[in-house]
């Protein structure tokens, strides 16, 4: 069956068709109708620079037009215009166009593709003779271009490369994708380009891609590849706004700028076009598995396309960035998954994945860790050193990056494991990871962790490790409800603070995962109970003693009975015990005014902490030292000199608690009113010369309270007379002691003496004089003053003795 064809060119011939340009010989099938629409399509006009009057020589030079269109009715026109003679057009001179149309459904014979007809011998240059063209079954193959020429051209134009294909595989992809204009100086490198674009189409995609190698006009053009020269009439701001073009200049002038969403596919097909194996592409165009044995599935998926182009490249040994060995790794992984890849292509396959040659990206190392047992095999012992060596430095670059998310991590440990590479220096990393996740109830991770942990011996020991390291630094509550939540049946050996943990889990008295109920006179019981649970090695340990202690009592305060039970109880080195120390002190301090145990208590404290040579915070030594002052004073206990031994420490306890104030600074001022026994003599006036505010107000409470009067109506001569001398002691030391002791001598002392007999009256002048001096004539003065009514004020300026 022959070719239907057409020729078209100038002629000066006289006749119906009169001169011009015009169809001058056509085959007699071809369709009338079609030809109107074959000649809208024909045209040529010379690139500006173009001589006027080419010789011979330079006719050879002009562009060759090379088109191949689709026609309305879908059949197909390939046709090639050349540059015949200046003619007597003018500038555009003469050209010949010869067409050939091919039906919807056959391409050229032989399995010719369109552009494999370039330059093909069987092309005319003119019209045949007779005006009917010679019968023409088939086109001869091209012999422009060859293997090595566009092998050439290929490295020559290696960084337009990867886009202009990029851009290729989205012409197919819907009907309105934008049209390619390639700008190159020389027709023939615009029909190299349409030959790569053909090559890595599917056969039925590149047998019907629309393209010119020539035209003056590429904005009036409609096929799919436009070549045009740099003088083109086109203006690239133009064309960028309408987006109906992507623009590859090859001679400097302005290209469309690099999509946005990076196409793997064209990257991998870069490279194989670079490595000089385009047969790679016919083969990915099969829908059979790569490699595959005989009877494996043969399922195609057009997302496949990059991953299977990919393998095809990594098992020749092409060298991929790490898109492409990803893509790569993800078709070895579903292969592998599918029973259907040979070991005669794995081998090569993952060898060339294993070498890498560019950074490795996340996505990468994700997918390599899904083939860890492909990676372990014998067959990578050798050829994975590369791997070896990027995953170490992978390993340590995601130890040091937080943000890297926990499953990649590993991931990553998985493949290093199935490497055998070394993992000791990001282990702790990854444990205190795995721990952190495991201890946030709300993290997304925990589900990871616990299957990691199931599946990594080494890891799990670690996490272990780490937990019972938190629970002896840290609260050990999160733990207690960690063991029992995610990871029952945990080997606890050699961890005594999670077997603590545990036996607080296993508590029969829990219910429902909450804390048994709270009885104070068992928590000492229970805190020994988890010390045994400990072991034997363990339980005098002080980090033991202090996990025990939290399991028990948690953040809630000791109370005074119990601690002084439990430090009765406590081991030797107990005080090491990070916090301990810090509950016992706070018990005593935070106690009440009245606890009866807090004195005794704080006595016992510093008797073991500093009896062991710990040190104490200065504030803290001197407030549990004024709380066993306090105690030793209630009791009667205390040695001569303690008002000056409470007023020193007590400038080192500022600020004292509230109760350990309140409870020191009522002893004391009842100390000083004391009869029984009497308080020593210089004790009063310590207190007075201090100027403490708050144990000199104390001190007038507690001398205006009902005590004191009682004391007075009881024993009135003799009580009276140290009433009278204390209360004159050391005027104007002082404005509050004046404000104060006046005040007790008119509303306390002045009306019980009003209240007495005459006897009483001299009863108490008799003790004065027996304290000697001037008191008991001091007395009968401020007496008889008081009798006739005389302010007692007159009196603050007189000198007293003590």
């Amino acid at each position: 069956m022959n070719l239907q064809q057409m020729h078209y060119t100038s002629t000066a011939t006289v006749g119906p068709g009169g001169s011009g340009f015009r169809l001058t010989a056509s085959s007699p099938e071809l369709p009338i109708t079609l030809l109107g629409e074959a000649e809208q399509l024909i045209g040529y006009e010379p690139p500006l620079d173009a001589p006027l009057h080419p010789s011979a020589e330079e006719l050879a030079l002009f562009p060759v037009a090379f088109s191949h269109n689709r026609l309305s009715d879908g059949s197909r026109l390939l046709y090639r215009i050349i540059r015949t003679s200046p003619g007597r057009g003018g500038r555009h001179g003469n050209f010949h166009a010869h067409a050939v149309r091919l039906s919807d459904h056959s391409g050229l014979p032989g399995g010719l593709l369109p552009i494999e007809a370039w330059e093909s011998p069987s092309w005319a240059d003119r019209t045949p003779d007779g005006g009917a063209p010679d019968p023409l079954p088939s086109l001869s193959p091209a012999r422009r271009i060859d293997k090595k020429g566009l092998f050439e051209f290929v490295h020559a134009r290696a960084d337009r490369l990867e886009a202009f294909l990029a851009d290729v595989r989205t012409l197919f992809r819907t009907p309105d994708a934008p049209q390619l204009l390639v700008v190159e100086r020389d027709s023939v490198h615009t029909a190299y380009w349409i030959a790569i674009a053909s090559a890595v189409l599917p056969r039925d995609l590149a047998d019907r891609l629309t393209f010119t190698t020539y035209t003056r006009r590429p904005m009036l053009a409609r096929q799919q590849i436009v070549g045009a020269f740099p003088d083109a009439d086109f203006d690239y701001d133009s064309a960028a706004a309408e987006q109906r073009y992507r623009v590859h200049d090859c001679t400097g002038g302005p290209s469309s700028p690099t999509r946005t969403e990076h196409d793997p596919w064209a990257a991998v097909a870069a490279r194989i076009w670079l490595a000089g194996q385009p047969a790679l592409f016919a083969e990915a165009a099969r829908r059979t598995g790569v490699g595959t044995a005989p009877g494996a599935g043969s399922d195609h998926d057009p997302r496949d396309d990059a991953d299977r182009l990919a393998a095809l490249a990594a098992r020749e040994g092409i060298t991929l960035d790490s898109n492409g060995r990803t893509a790569a790794a993800r078709w070895v992984r579903r292969r592998t998954a599918g029973g259907g890849l040979t070991e005669a292509v794995r081998t090569p396959l993952l060898t060339t994945v294993a070498a890498g040659g560019t950074d490795r990206t996340p996505e990468e190392w994700t997918v390599l860790g899904t083939l860890t047992e492909e990676f372990a095999s014998s067959a990578f012992r050798t050829t994975a050193a590369p791997l070896r060596r990027d995953l170490r430095a992978e390993l340590d670059r995601v130890a040091g990056d937080p943000a890297t998310p926990l499953v990649r991590f590993l991931t990553l440990l998985r493949l290093a494991e199935a490497l055998r590479v070394d993992r000791s220096a990001v282990l702790p990393v990854l444990t205190e990871r795995l721990t952190a996740a495991l201890l946030n109830e709300a993290s997304a991770d925990r589900k990871v962790v616990r299957a990691a942990l199931d599946a990594h011996a080494e890891l799990r020991c670690a996490v272990l490790d780490a937990l019972d390291r938190t629970a002896a630094t840290g609260d050990p509550h999160p733990i207690v409800r960690l063991l029992a939540a995610e990871l029952p049946g945990a080997d606890l050996t050699g961890r005594p603070h999670l077997r603590m943990c545990a036996e607080v889990t296993d508590d029969p008295a829990r219910e429902g995962g909450e804390a048994p109920p709270d009885d104070p006179a068992e928590r000492p019981a229970r805190m020994r109970k988890l010390t045994l649970t400990a072991g034997p090695e363990h339980q005098e340990s002080p980090t033991v003693l202090r996990t025990a202690f939290r399991l028990v009592w948690g953040g809630r305060p000791l109370p005074t009975p119990e601690a002084a039970r439990l430090l009765a109880e406590l081991p030797a080195g107990w005080h090491q015990a990070d916090g301990l120390v810090q509950a016992f002190v706070r018990t005593a301090l935070d106690s009440t005014a009245d606890d009866p145990v807090a004195p005794g208590l704080a006595k016992a404290l510093l008797k073991s902490i500093l009896g062991c040579g710990t040190e104490l915070a200065l504030r803290e030594r001197a407030a549990l030292l004024l709380l066993e002052q306090a105690g030793d004073i209630a009791d009667g206990a205390a040695l001569p000199g303690c008002t000056g031994r409470v007023v020193a420490l007590r400038r080192q306890a500022a600020p004292l608690e509230p109760g350990a104030e309140e409870r020191l600074s009522r002893a004391l001022a009842q100390r000083l009113l004391g009869v029984d026994p009497p308080p020593a003599p210089g004790e009063l006036p310590d207190l007075i010369h201090s100027g403490d505010e708050c144990l000199l107000r104390a001190y007038a409470r507690e001398a205006q309270g009902r005590a004191v009067r009682e004391l007075l109506r009881c024993t009135p001569p003799t009580y009276a007379a140290v009433c009278f001398v204390a209360w004159h002691t050391a005027p104007e030391v002082s404005g509050l002691w004046d404000e104060i002791r006046t005040e007790l001598l008119v509303s306390v002392l002045r009306p019980e003496v009003r209240r007495m007999t005459t006897e009483d009256i001299e009863e108490v002048r008799r003790c004065l004089r027996q304290v000697g001096g001037q008191w008991a004539e001091m007395f009968h003065e401020w007496d008889r003053f008081g009798v006739l009514g005389r302010l007692s004020g007159r009196w603050r300026g007189r000198p007293g003795r003590p």
